[in-house]
């Protein structure tokens, strides 16, 4: 039995996994989110272009698709491709990151089905020199915005309705070695070590989206007359699948042959390759999104963290504390030492230097503003003739203990602290 998708039950089971026992018909379609790179001319966007193609097409009733186009590359595969199939190919020649990134919402408005960014190169090489600026380079403390900025977009681009695909160049990756030459000297040398999706955190887009795949050309050898010449055959794409988190597809070559010319359905050849990924994704019955949560009450505005700020407001706390103390009991003379200590010890229950640092912040709190409520008492009583400080030390205590009853009641009369 088909579903409002065409997807079959048969569908489903033809996949590379066995099905589950009993296959429930799949009432919605779920996005894929892919990657594809390559170098020039390996079938990059034509690839992109079918598999988008396809899905519109097959799934979404000839959807429209979108496209984030700089290089004006793309009114050739909108005749060659989606005029023939009908579908609406919406074009924005957009090469900031910045409308990059709002172009999916923009789409998704647009009702497309499908977003495609080509090449998404480009737009990570203008936001690094956005942020070089006129200074020529990248300051080691601009590194934390830019992965934000670029994280983000990453979100919006998995959590994305829409099937989303970005197409990039490739980029090499090298790494240094050692070798020892004749004489039996070590010498470092730069070896090419692999190849990557220039684009994104750390110059690789390869990380984000589930299904990766690695383009390049192979060209068959043309036979004439019996004889073999290689490089004179038809040009066949290739697509490596780096990475499928379905697993279908993964470490498979995929390939197809270059076509002269485009026909109602052309797509197939390429769209079947993947189907496999595609059925998996719709095996798993819901879009998988990327959470939003994130710990940001644990950081401040200036980006300090939470232990940060736990210091330095214990730092305030103590510094007003010595400050309180000083003006009621300052000095070096031994009276006012020891009534500091027995203050100190009658308000927070300890006296040790360990205990102080060891407590807690709403403990230190707690006594600073009992202090600070007495000290007002104390110059309230001055200004009537009454000069608290000079009864004697059990009586300040047993002021102190108003202080302390009044607060705990949530009736203190305390100074604003400075945080």
């Amino acid at each position: 039995m088909a579903t409002q998708l065409g997807i079959t039950e048969q569908d489903i089971r033809s996949s590379s996994t066995p099905a589950p026992a009993k296959v429930q018909a799949i009432q919605k379609v779920v996005p894929i989110k892919g990657g594809i790179f390559g170098p020039q001319g390996s079938g990059k966007s034509a690839t992109t272009a079918l598999i988008a193609a396809a899905y519109s097409a097959l799934y979404c009733n000839r959807a429209p698709v979108g496209v984030i186009d700089p290089e004006a590359a793309w009114p050739f595969l909108k005749r060659r491709i989606f005029d023939v199939e009908g579908i609406n190919l919406i074009m924005k020649p957009y090469r900031s990151f910045k409308s990059l990134h709002s172009s999916l919402r923009e789409l998704e408005r647009e009702g497309c089905c499908a977003w495609i960014a080509d090449p998404i190169t480009l737009h990570w090489n203008e936001l690094m020199e956005t942020f070089k600026g006129k200074k020529g380079y990248v300051a080691i403390d601009q590194w934390g915005d830019i992965r934000q900025a670029w994280g983000q977009y990453v979100v919006d681009f998995l959590n994305s309705p829409m099937t989303c695909i970005a197409a990039g160049r490739l980029g090499n990756e090298f790494e240094e070695r050692e070798e020892e030459d004749s004489r039996g000297n070590l010498r470092t040398k730069t070896v090419k070590v692999g190849t990557k999706f220039k684009a994104g955190g750390g110059e690789s887009f390869g990380y984000e989206p589930h299904l990766l795949l690695e383009m390049s050309l192979e060209r068959k050898a043309k036979r004439v007359r019996g004889e073999e010449r290689e490089g004179e055959g038809r040009m066949v794409h290739r697509a490596d699948v780096l990475k499928d988190r379905t697993w279908a597809l993964n470490g498979m070559v995929l390939r197809w042959s270059d076509k002269a010319g485009y026909k109602k359905g052309g797509y197939s050849q390429v769209w079947d390759s993947i189907k496999p990924h595609f059925l998996e994704v719709q095996a798993t019955q819901k879009q998988g999104l990327v959470g939003l949560d994130t710990s940001e009450t644990m950081v401040n505005t200036e980006g300090n963290s939470e232990y940060y700020q736990k210091k330095q407001r214990k730092d305030v706390l103590s510094a007003e504390l010595h400050a309180t103390m000083e003006y009621l009991w300052g000095g070096t003379a031994k009276e006012a030492k020891q009534m500091r200590m027995k203050v100190f010890e009658h308000i927070f229950g300890f006296k040790s230097k360990e205990a102080a640092e060891a407590a807690s912040l709403s403990v230190i709190e707690r006594g600073v503003r009992i202090l600070q409520a007495f000290e007002k008492r104390v110059k309230a009583a001055k200004e009537a003739g009454v000069d608290l400080l000079a009864k004697s030390d059990d009586e300040i205590l047993q002021v102190i203990d108003l202080e302390i009853k009044a607060f705990d009641a949530g009736e203190a009369d305390t100074e604003d602290l400075p945080f």
